[in-house]
């Protein structure tokens, strides 16, 4: 309750007060009666009405928030929609082919807060669908995460296929754009307000890894996701919404090959609970920012 609400609060409490001392002081001096049946009715329901606005913010606390991830059937988007579900958040959770994504089921049922929306990211009919359903319903945290890495070799110079590189680009990095804008009134209606897109620390200028070659489609299309997110953050923050970048890390998941220099991975666990506790911290004031999983600031 605001400052403002808390002082009207008192008021009229202190209001009902007063009428009822002076009741029962016309009751003591006059036997009278307690007082006019239009009094009683006022009295009732000013103190009816202090009880109500005391237990709105207790009703409006316990109100869940809701979070949107793309890409939840499986990886690091199962994994986030497992710990916000055991948070107690409502979670809607797209997949492409939910028919096929049995883990997600297993877990809408088990715990009663995940609802599975069909989604196919990078078409925008199917965006535009998946807005017309959920018309109304306030997003306080759109988890973009669909994404591909793909393989080295089919990512190396003197290899590269323009058809391949459309399809990173449009994966990684359109099919954020296209769902922010078509969810963004959703998340303007929430409490919150959060988007956050997810990249990778190769799509950094300044923290480039000189020694890591190749990736031509995967790093490209990362840093396009890094600039659509900067201009994403310009544009909302004039409606208090926060915008954020994040780096898992490296994590072992379906998605991610093993190979030499993947020997140093991340446990998924410990890179969720990281971005989580980000998303979770970060401030209007934030936005437009990037940030590992460990919480540090990446430089673009």
């Amino acid at each position: 309750m605001s400052t403002a609400g808390q002082s009207a609060w008192w008021q009229r409490f202190d209001h009902a007060m007063t009428c009822c001392n002076r009741n029962r002081n016309r009751n003591r001096n006059t036997g009278t009666g307690y007082g006019s049946s239009t009094e009683m009715r006022t009295i009732i329901r000013l103190v009816a009405t202090c009880l109500l606005l005391a237990l709105l913010p207790v009703a409006n606390a316990a109100e869940p928030s809701t979070v949107l991830i793309t890409g939840a059937n499986r990886g690091l988007g199962f994994a986030f929609a497992q710990q916000y579900a055991a948070r107690g958040w409502n979670v809607i959770a797209t997949a492409r082919n939910p028919e096929a994504a049995m883990a997600l089921r297993e877990l809408a049922d088990k715990t009663g807060r995940v609802r599975i929306e069909r989604l196919d990211a990078t078409d925008p009919a199917s965006v535009d669908n998946l807005g017309n359903r959920l018309g109304g319903i306030p997003i306080d945290l759109l988890l973009n995460n669909v994404g591909m890495l793909g393989t080295e070799p089919e990512q190396q110079l003197g290899s590269i296929d323009p058809t391949k590189f459309d399809t990173y680009m449009r994966v990684n990095a359109l099919s954020t754009l296209l769902v922010s804008q078509r969810l963004l009134a959703n998340v303007k209606a929430s409490r919150q307000k959060k988007i956050a897109g997810m990249s990778a620390a190769v799509a950094s200028f300044a923290a480039y890894p000189r020694t890591h070659h190749g990736l031509y489609y995967y790093k490209a299309s990362k840093v396009a996701l890094n600039m659509i997110m900067r201009n994403l953050a310009l544009d909302t923050e004039p409606d208090g919404v926060t915008v954020v970048v994040l780096s898992p890390g490296v994590v072992n998941t379906y998605g991610v090959p093993m190979d030499e220099r993947m020997r140093g991975m991340v446990d998924i666990d410990t890179s969720i609970a990281g971005m989580i506790k980000v998303l979770d911290d970060v401030k209007p004031a934030d936005t437009g920012k990037w940030y590992r999983y460990t919480g540090e600031v990446i430089d673009w």
